[in-house]
C-alpha cells in the first residue's frame, strides 16, 4: 500500500504560499535578535572606573589650590626675604616673581584641560575632536612654561650672575623635563589624533 507524501506549501495548488506582514515582521525580529546576523552598537564605556575619575579631579583640586596659595602668599614672601637678605639682587626679585607666577598660572591652565579631559574620558567621549581643543591648550601651557624657565636660566646665570648655582641650574632642570614633557605630549597628541580618525571611520561603516 503506497503511502502518500505530503505536498509541499510551494505546490499547493500550483501557486507559491503568500507570506502576510506578520510573518515577515516576525521573521525580521527574530533576525534583529540575532547577535550575528545585526551588528551591536559599539559600547561607549571608557574603560575607566568612576573611582579614578573622581580620585584624579580631587587632586587636581589639590594641585590647583597650593598653586595659587603659593601665587598668592608663599612666593610674594619668598622674594621680600630674598631681596633682604641680597639687596644686590633686589632689582630682580620683582620680574623673577611675575615670571614664576605667569609659570603657575600656565600650570593651573593645564590642570584645568586635564579636569575637563577626565570628564570627557568619564563619559566615553574622549576621542573625539573636542579632546584635541584641550590638548592642544595643554601643549600652550607647558610650551610657555618651558620657556619662561629657560629664560630663568638664562637671566640668573648669564645676567644677573646669581649665586649659588643651584637656582640657575634649578631652572635649566625645570625647564628640560618641561620641554621633555611637552614632546611626550605631542606624541600622545598624535595617537589621539590617529584613534580619532580611526574612530569616525568606524561609525562611518556602520
Amino acid at each position: 500500500m503506497a503511502i502518500e507524501q505530503p505536498q509541499h506549501p510551494r505546490q499547493h495548488n500550483g501557486k507559491p504560499p503568500v507570506r502576510s506582514r506578520h510573518n515577515e515582521s516576525a521573521t525580521s525580529g527574530d533576525l534583529g535578535d540575532n547577535p550575528s546576523t545585526v551588528e551591536q552598537p559599539a559600547d561607549s564605556d571608557s574603560g575607566i572606573s568612576p573611582v579614578v575619575i573622581v580620585v584624579l579631579k580631587v587632586a587636581l583640586v589639590v594641585f590647583i589650590a597650593m598653586s595659587i596659595a603659593a601665587q598668592v602668599w608663599a612666593l610674594p614672601l619668598v622674594a621680600r626675604r630674598s631681596a633682604q637678605d641680597a639687596p644686590q639682587y633686589a632689582p630682580y626679585a620683582t620680574g623673577y616673581l611675575l615670571a614664576v607666577i605667569a609659570a603657575l598660572a600656565c600650570f593651573e591652565i593645564g590642570l584645568v584641560a586635564v579636569w575637563k579631559l577626565a570628564s570627557l574620558s568619564g563619559r566615553g567621549i574622549v576621542f573625539t575632536h573636542d579632546s584635541l581643543i584641550w590638548v592642544d591648550i595643554i601643549i600652550a601651557c607647558v610650551s610657555i612654561a618651558a620657556i619662561i624657565a629657560l629664560a630663568l636660566f638664562v637671566h640668573t646665570a648669564f645676567i644677573a650672575h646669581l649665586k649659588p648655582l643651584a637656582v640657575p641650574l634649578g631652572a635649566l632642570l625645570v625647564a628640560l623635563g618641561l620641554f621633555a614633557m611637552l614632546l611626550l605630549i605631542i606624541v600622545l597628541r598624535a595617537l589621539l589624533v590617529s584613534a580619532t580618525a580611526q574612530r569616525d571611520e568606524l561609525q562611518a561603516v556602520i
